[in-house]
């Protein structure tokens, strides 16, 4: 888990022995939608792909807002949008209806074989998982 930038391995390690709760596969999802919910450079560049309306309008923004304050805005949403993303993940369709299909997110093993083992509660250590990695 250090390896994988965990700040703090020794808890989430516990956890998983004791609670038998697959925290890694826990923490590398949490990293990695961090890691992209921070990628405020790639996120634009995605957004704007073949939008030439939308990159006036990005033009106006940065001519208009300090640059700092326009990062630290996309970067905030991009958190947003990531914390909105792992809860789907944990509670499923929000419309669900009888006879309507759900999702589960399971852990895999190095061989990609499902070990049975449900990653959940996501949105637990989202909002607060800043300092549980290095990136």
């Amino acid at each position: 888990m250090k390896a994988a930038g965990c700040t703090d391995p020794r808890s989430w390690v516990n956890s998983e022995l004791g609670e038998d709760l697959p925290q890694f596969a826990r923490f590398l999802m949490l990293r990695d939608v961090h890691t992209l919910a921070d990628d405020v450079d790639s996120a634009l560049s995605e957004a704007l792909f073949d939008r030439p309306e939308l990159e006036q309008t990005l033009a106006t923004l940065r001519g208009a807002v300090d640059p700092q304050a326009l990062h630290a805005l996309l970067r905030a949403y991009g958190k947003a949008l990531g914390n909105s993303f792992v809860m789907a993940v944990d509670e499923g369709p929000s419309m669900r209806e009888n006879g309507m299909p759900g999702w589960l997110l399971m852990e895999t093993d190095a061989n990609d074989e499902p070990t049975g083992r449900l990653v959940q509660g996501l949105h637990e250590d989202y909002l607060d998982f800043d300092d549980r990695y290095t990136p």
